[in-house]
C-alpha cells in the first residue's frame, strides 16, 4: 500500500510492490504522476523521485533539494524515513512518500506491474550497432501513420532506464517500442523479464562490450535472450545475414528475417548511392536508393543519407511494420523522410568556422567505425577532410587488434587530410594507417579541439568526422563549437 507522509510513514516490503494493494492506473491518474526520475538535477514537477544509492552517490542525499521543486513524492530506502523527519515539514506537505528495503529492487517490480496493465504490442529492439536508429526510425513511421505509439527515450535501455521508460506508458499508445542493452552476461534475461516483449528484434551482431560478454558466439547467444519468455504468439525478428544468430536456432514462435541476402524475407537489393546536388557537401546530400523485397512484392525505397548501417535499420523497422500490417505506401513515405539524430551520424553546420561537423560520436565498435569512415569517404568537399577518432572501448583482449585493423581499412580513405588520433589505443591506428594521410596524436577531447579548431581556422568549407566510444567525451567539441 501507499501512503501519504502527511498521514502515514510507513515502509513497504519489496514483494509487495508488484500489487501496490491498489489500482495502478487509477493511483497515477488520481495523483497526477507524470513519470519517474533518478537524477535529482532535471526533475520536474509531477514526477516521483526516486532514490537510488549508487557506489559513489546515494541519491538519498539530494532528496531536500529535490523537496523543493514541487515533485509528486519519494521513493526511498526505509532507513531514511527517519532522516525526513528531521527536515522542514513542509517541504513533505501532500507529497507520496513509499519506503521500501531496496529502491532499485522496487523501482524494476514496479515496472514490471506497470508493464502487466497494457495489452497492446510491446516491441523490444536490441543487437550490436543500430539499436537506437531502428528504434527511432519504427517511431517515425508510426508518427508518418498518425499510429500513437511511445518510444523510450534516447538511449536509455539499461534496467534502470527500461524500467523508468516503462512507467511512461499510458493508454492512448497503440503501440510502445524500447532499447535493451546490454553489456555483461545475463543482463538480456532480465531486460527480457521485466520488459515482456511481444515483438523481440535483434538488429545485428558485432564486436561490441566484448570484454563482459566473451566472442561474437557468446554475444549472439547472450542477444537471442530477448526470446527467453517467448510463446507462439510472439513473433522474432533477426538479421539474417548474421550466420551467428541463425545457426542452430529453431524458435517455438513465428520468426521473420532481414538483411542484404536474398534469402531473407525482408531484403534490400540494386543498393544506389547518390548526390542530389555536386556543389553540395555532408550526408543530406546523399540519397541511398535501393529495391526493398517485402516477402514476394518489390518496392522502390529512398533513404536520406548514405550510412550503409541505415539500410539494416530500414529493413529491421520495415520487418517489424510489415508484421502489424502498416501500409507500405507509410512505410516508405516514413523511410524517404527520416533524419538523423543527436550524435547518430547528425549533420552540424558551423557557420562561424564555415565547415560541416558529422557528429557520429555517441559511441564506436569496430563495426560502426569502419562503415563511418566509409561513408565519410563517399563525400567531398572544396576544403579539407578531417576525421578525428578516438579509441573504441569494451574489446577486451582484441582491442589491440581492432583498432591496428581500422588503420589499415583507412587505405580505402585516402581523401582524408588530417586523422586525429584521441587516446592511447587510438594511436594504435597510426601503426597502420596509410603514411600519406596527416596524422595528430593527442591525449584528450581538449587537445583534439584546440588542434581542429587551429585546422579550421585555416582552411574553410571543411568537413569533419566525429567518432569514438561515448566516454571519450567527443560530444564536447560538438557543445564547444555550437555554443
Amino acid at each position: 500500500m501507499i501512503y501519504s507522509y502527511s498521514f502515514f510513514k510507513t515502509t513497504l516490503p519489496d514483494a509487495q510492490i508488484k500489487a501496490f494493494g491498489i489500482d495502478l492506473e487509477i493511483f497515477f491518474n488520481t495523483v497526477g504522476i507524470k513519470s519517474f526520475c533518478i537524477d535529482s538535477r532535471n526533475i520536474e514537477s509531477g514526477q516521483i523521485f526516486v532514490a537510488l544509492k549508487g557506489e559513489r552517490v546515494d541519491a538519498h542525499e539530494f532528496i531536500e533539494n529535490v523537496l523543493g521543486k514541487n515533485v509528486s513524492g519519494l521513493l526511498v530506502n526505509k532507513e531514511w524515513l527517519e532522516k525526513l523527519d528531521k527536515l522542514d515539514q513542509k517541504l513533505l506537505k501532500n507529497k507520496i512518500v513509499i519506503a521500501v528495503n531496496d529502491s532499485l529492487v522496487s523501482l524494476k517490480l514496479l515496472a514490471i506491474a506497470w508493464r502487466k496493465q497494457f495489452s497492446y504490442p510491446v516491441i523490444g529492439v536490441t543487437g550490436s550497432v543500430g539499436k537506437t536508429s531502428t528504434k527511432e526510425m519504427l517511431f517515425h513511421i508510426f508518427n508518418t501513420g498518425n499510429i500513437s505509439a511511445f518510444a523510450s527515450f534516447k538511449n536509455q535501455n539499461t534496467a534502470i532506464g527500461l524500467s523508468l521508460n516503462i512507467l511512461k506508458m499510458r493508454k492512448e499508445h497503440k503501440f510502445a517500442i524500447f532499447e535493451m542493452g546490454i553489456s555483461h552476461t545475463g543482463e538480456m534475461e532480465e531486460l527480457a523479464d521485466i520488459l515482456r516483449p511481444d515483438i523481440g528484434v535483434i538488429t545485428y551482431i558485432s564486436h561490441a562490450h566484448t570484454d563482459g560478454l566473451g566472442s561474437i558466439e557468446d554475444i549472439a547467444k547472450e542477444k537471442l535472450k530477448i526470446f527467453k519468455f517467448f510463446e507462439s504468439k510472439n513473433v522474432g525478428i533477426i538479421c539474417g545475414d548474421k550466420d551467428v544468430l541463425t545457426k542452430d536456432f529453431y524458435p517455438h514462435f513465428p520468426l521473420i528475417t532481414f538483411g542484404k541476402k536474398t534469402k531473407n524475407n525482408i531484403h534490400a537489393r540494386l543498393i544506389k548511392i547518390t548526390a542530389a546536388q555536386e556543389d553540395i557537401f555532408g550526408p543530406n546530400n546523399f540519397l541511398t536508393k535501393f529495391d526493398l523485397k517485402i516477402y514476394s512484392k518489390k518496392y522502390k525505397a529512398v533513404i536520406l543519407g548514405n550510412h550503409e548501417g541505415l539500410i539494416n535499420n530500414a529493413l529491421a523497422a520495415t520487418a517489424v511494420c510489415t508484421f502489424l500490417q502498416i501500409d507500405a505506401k507509410i512505410i516508405l513515405k516514413a523511410l524517404a523522410t527520416y533524419k538523423s539524430f543527436e550524435g547518430r551520424y547528425e549533420t552540424i553546420e558551423l557557420k562561424d568556422k564555415k565547415a560541416f561537423l558529422i557528429n557520429d560520436c555517441y559511441n564506436a565498435s569496430p563495426e560502426s567505425m569502419k562503415a563511418a569512415i566509409k561513408a565519410f569517404s563517399l563525400m567531398h568537399c572544396k576544403g579539407k577532410k578531417i576525421a578525428v577518432i578516438g579509441d573504441m572501448l569494451e574489446l577486451g583482449s582484441t582491442e589491440i587488434f581492432w583498432h591496428k585493423l581500422i588503420g589499415r581499412f583507412l587505405i580505402k580513405s585516402l581523401d582524408i587530410d588530417y586523422l586525429i588520433l584521441v587516446g592511447k589505443l587510438a594511436h594504435l591506428i597510426s601503426k597502420t594507417a596509410p603514411v600519406v594521410i596527416k596524422t595528430k596524436k593527442v591525449e584528450n577531447w581538449k587537445q583534439a579541439k584546440d588542434f581542429l579548431s587551429e585546422l579550421l581556422d585555416k582552411n574553410s568549407d571543411s568537413l569533419v568526422l566525429l567518432k569514438a566510444s561515448h566516454s571519450i567525451g567527443l560530444e564536447n567539441i560538438v557543445k564547444e563549437f555550437k555554443a
